[in-house]
C-alpha cells in the first residue's frame, strides 16, 4: 500500500498538472460550465438557493455541503452585511460562512435606478460651491492682462494682435463663444468695414471703443469690459472681481456726486449695499433713492426688517447726503470705511446666492428621472451642475449635453471620453443616465462595500498596538480616501490620483507599492476570472486582491451594476476551489491521511491564530497529529489547548509554502505510524461513516 507521504508527494509535485487532471473529468467539466455561465445571470438569493446547480457547486466549493439543505440558513447568511461586525454570517464562529457571503454581491442589482446618488449629489453641490476659487484666478489674470494691453497699446491692430484680448473683449459683451469670430472680422467690425447686420455684441463693443475720445473715458471703457467680463463668466464674487470694485468705487463716489447719480449706478448701488451686510436683495434705485436723502423715511417703511432698516442707516450715515441729495455730511473716512466692509462682506452675499441656488438645486434633483426631465422641467438643475463643473451652459448646446449625459465617462471608446475635456467627463460621472437616457442603477471605480474592506484592511495594516496620533492620521487618511474615490469616475481619473492609489496599495499590503502607471494600469484591467491573466500570474498574491477591490473590466471601464453575483476573482477562486475540494475527495477514496494533508495545505495558510485551528476540526486533528499530542487534549479547556498550541507552533509558518509542506510531511509519515490499518483506519469518524465522495470533509468542519 503507497504511503500517506508518498500520496501526497504524488499530488503536490505537480499540483497544477494534478488540478489539470481533475478539472478534465467529464463531471468535473460539466458542472464547472453550468456554473461559469449560468451565475451571472442571478440576480437575487432566491433565484441562487433555487438554481440547485448553481447553489450545490458554490457550496462544496466552500465545504459547505452538509448544509445544503439548510437553506434558511444559508439565505440569512447571505443576505448578510459584512460591513456590520454584528450581522448573521459575520456573527457566525464557523469563518466558512463568512467566506462563502463574501463571495457573492447581492446588493449590486437590487437598487432601485435613480438620476443621481446622494453622494453624486454631494460632489456637485460640493464643486459649486469651490467653483470660484478655481476660476477666479484665471479671470483676474485675463482682466489684468487685458487691462495692461490696452494701456499699452498704440493701435487698433497692437491689441488685437494677442488673440487673448480679442476673446476677452467679446466675451465681456455678452458673447459666450468668441472663437465663432475671426481676429479679421473682429478687426474690420471695429473699423466700420464689415457688412451688415453685426451681431449685437460686436456692435456693443464698437460703439462702447469709440467712445474712448480721451484718456478719462478710455479708463471707464476698459473698467466696465472688466467688470462685464467677470459678471459674464460667472466670477462677479471673486477676489480680483472684488477689488475692481472697490477700485471703481473710491474713483467713482466723489464730494460733488448725487445721490441720484449714485443709486443710477447699479455697480456703486450693488457695491454699497454688500459693504452694509445685504447679500440677497431686491432694493431698486428707486426705493433706496428716498432713503439715503431722509433718515425718517427708514422708519415709515413697512414689510422690511429691523436689521435691514439698521444697514439702511448705516448707509445713510456713511454716503451723508442731505435732503436735495447732495454729499453735505460725509465723513472724510466714509469711502474708505464702506470699501473695506465691501471686501469683508462680498463672499458673504455670495455664499447667500449659493446658498439659495444649492437649496434650489436639491429640491428639484429629487424629481430628474431622464435626460429629457433635466433638459425640460429641471434645466436650471442642469445649469447648476455645468457650472460646478466650470462649464458656461450658454456654450454648449442641447445636443451636445445629451450625448454627454447618455456617455460613459469611464470607457475610453465613449463620446464624453473622446471629447478630452474633463469638465464635461466630470458632468456626465455625475449623473447614472444610460444611454437609453433614462436613470440607471449607480456605478463606481469602487462599491461601498469595497471602500469599506479598504479602509478596514488599510486601518489593520497599523498593527494592533496603535498609538493615538496613528488613529488621527488612520482616520484622515481613510477621510482623504473616501473623497478621492468617489471623485474618481475612470480609470485614468484614479490612477491620475496618486495618494488614492497609495492608500489602496497599503491596505492591500501589495510589496511593490512604487509601482509604474503602466503597471498599475494592468493589474487593474486584468480579466481576473483568466488564471493566466497579468494580475493572477504575479509572484505576489496581494495584487490580486488590490485588483478586485476595483471595478474595472478589461477595456478600462467600469463594470455596469448589477451585472452578476460574483464576477471575476471571487467566480475564479469558487471555481478552483471546487476542484480542490474535488481533488481532495478523490484522495479520500484510497487515503483518508491524504485528505487531510490536502486539506491541510488548503486552509492552513489562512489561519491567523491558535483558535482557529481549534475551531476546525480537520485541521486539529492534522495538527495534533503532526505534534504528537494526546487525543485527550480535545476534553481539555480551550485556553489550555491555546497554550499547548502556541508553545508548539509560530502559526505565522503556515503561510510560508516550504514550511508547511514540511510540516504537513510530518502529520503523514506519523499519521501512517498510528493508523497502520488504513481499512479501519479511526479518522473516518471525522468524515462521517463513509468515505464515499458524497460524505466529503464538511461534515467535520
Amino acid at each position: 500500500m503507497i504511503s500517506t507521504l508518498l500520496n501526497y508527494r504524488l499530488y503536490t509535485n505537480n499540483m497544477a498538472r494534478t488540478l489539470e487532471q481533475v478539472a478534465g473529468q467529464a463531471q468535473t467539466e460539466r458542472a464547472k460550465a453550468y456554473y461559469d455561465s449560468h451565475i451571472g445571470g442571478v440576480a437575487t438569493v432566491d433565484e441562487f438557493l433555487a438554481d440547485y446547480k448553481l447553489y450545490s457547486y458554490a457550496m462544496k466549493a466552500y465545504g459547505l455541503e452538509d448544509q445544503i439543505s439548510s437553506k434558511g440558513l444559508m439565505r440569512k447568511v447571505l443576505q448578510s452585511d459584512l460591513t456590520d461586525s454584528n450581522s448573521f454570517a459575520n456573527k457566525l464562529v464557523d469563518k466558512r460562512y463568512q467566506a462563502f457571503a463574501k463571495a457573492f454581491d447581492f446588493s449590486s442589482g437590487t437598487k432601485d435606478p435613480q438620476a443621481q446618488t446622494t453622494a453624486q449629489t454631494a460632489l456637485v453641490t460640493e464643486a459649486y460651491t469651490e467653483r470660484l476659487s478655481r476660476t477666479g484666478p484665471a479671470a483676474a489674470q485675463a482682466a489684468a492682462g487685458f487691462t495692461a494691453a490696452v494701456a499699452g497699446a498704440t493701435s487698433l491692430d497692437g491689441l488685437l494682435s494677442n488673440r487673448a484680448n480679442v476673446d476677452f473683449a467679446l466675451r465681456a459683451v455678452g458673447i459666450d463663444d468668441p472663437s465663432l469670430f475671426s481676429t479679421d472680422y473682429v478687426r474690420s467690425v471695429l473699423q466700420g468695414s464689415a457688412p451688415n447686420p453685426i451681431p449685437a455684441g460686436l456692435a456693443d463693443l464698437k460703439a462702447r471703443l469709440a467712445d474712448a475720445t480721451t484718456p478719462a473715458k478710455k479708463a471707464d471703457i476698459v473698467s466696465r469690459l472688466v467688470y462685464d467680463y467677470y459678471n459674464e463668466t460667472g466670477n462677479s464674487s471673486t477676489p480680483g472681481a472684488a477689488q475692481a470694485n472697490v477700485d471703481y468705487f473710491s474713483q467713482k463716489v466723489t464730494t460733488t456726486q448725487t445721490a441720484a447719480s449714485f443709486v443710477a449706478d447699479t455697480r456703486l448701488l450693488q457695491t454699497a449695499l454688500t459693504a452694509v451686510g445685504f447679500e440677497l436683495t431686491g432694493y431698486s434705485a428707486d426705493f433706496v433713492l428716498p432713503l439715503l436723502k431722509d433718515v425718517t423715511a427708514i422708519d415709515r417703511l413697512t414689510g422690511v426688517s429691523d436689521t435691514d432698516k439698521a444697514r439702511f442707516r448705516t448707509l445713510n450715515g456713511l454716503m451723508g447726503f442731505d435732503a436735495s441729495g447732495n454729499p453735505a455730511s460725509r465723513a472724510p473716512d466714509a469711502i474708505g470705511t464702506l470699501t473695506g466692509r465691501y471686501l469683508q462682506n462680498y463672499a458673504t452675499a455670495q455664499t447667500g446666492k449659493d446658498n439659495l441656488a444649492t437649496k434650489v438645486y436639491l429640491t428639484t434633483i429629487k424629481d430628474v428621472g431622464s435626460v429629457s426631465d433635466l433638459t425640460g422641467k429641471a434645466v436650471e438643475s442642469l445649469r447648476y451642475a455645468m457650472r460646478a463643473f466650470d462649464i458656461d451652459p450658454a456654450t454648449v448646446s442641447l445636443n451636445k449635453l445629451r450625448a454627454v449625459l447618455t456617455s460613459d465617462p469611464s470607457d475610453p471608446k465613449s463620446y464624453v471620453s473622446k471629447l478630452k475635456d474633463e469638465r464635461f467627463s466630470k458632468l456626465a460621472a455625475a449623473f447614472n443616465f444610460g444611454t437609453d437616457g433614462k436613470a440607471g442603477p449607480t456605478q463606481g471605480v469602487q462599491t461601498t462595500a469595497q471602500q469599506t474592506q479598504t479602509g478596514t484592511l488599510y486601518a489593520a495594516s497599523f498593527g494592533t498596538n496603535v498609538s493615538t496620533s496613528q488613529k488621527a492620521l488612520i482616520k484622515s487618511a481613510t477621510e482623504d480616501y473616501l473623497t478621492g474615490i468617489s471623485k474618481a469616475y475612470s480609470l485614468d481619473s484614479l490612477l491620475a490620483d496618486k495618494k488614492t492609489v497609495a492608500y489602496a496599495l497599503k491596505a492591500y499590503d501589495v510589496e511593490n507599492k512604487s509601482m509604474s502607471t503602466a503597471e498599475l494600469r494592468k493589474i487593474l484591467t486584468s480579466d481576473l476570472s483568466d488564471p493566466k491573466s497579468y494580475a493572477n500570474t504575479q509572484s505576489d498574491k496581494a495584487i490580486v486582491k488590490f485588483a478586485a477591490a476595483f471595478q474595472f473590466e478589461p477595456d478600462g471601464s467600469v463594470r455596469e451594476a448589477g451585472q452578476g453575483i460574483q464576477l471575476g476573482a471571487a467566480k475564479l477562486a469558487t471555481d478552483n476551489l471546487y476542484l480542490l475540494q474535488s481533488l481532495e475527495e478523490k484522495a479520500g477514496e484510497t487515503s483518508e491521511g491524504t485528505r487531510l494533508a490536502l486539506y491541510a495545505l488548503r486552509t492552513a495558510p489562512t489561519i491567523t491564530s491558535a483558535y482557529g485551528i481549534l475551531a476546525d476540526k480537520a485541521l486539529f486533528q492534522v495538527v495534533r497529529t503532526a505534534l504528537g499530542l494526546p487525543e485527550g487534549m480535545a476534553s481539555a479547556d480551550i485556553e489550555t489547548q491555546v497554550r499547548v498550541l502556541e508553545s508548539k507552533l509560530n502559526v505565522k509558518d503556515f503561510a510560508d509554502p516550504k514550511k508547511l509542506d514540511r510540516f504537513i510531511a510530518r502529520f503523514a509519515a506519523l499519521y501512517d505510524a498510528q493508523n497502520t490499518d488504513a481499512s479501519q483506519n479511526p479518522i473516518l469518524q471525522l468524515f462521517g461513516a463513509s468515505s464515499s465522495a458524497g460524505s466529503g470533509i464538511a461534515s467535520l468542519l
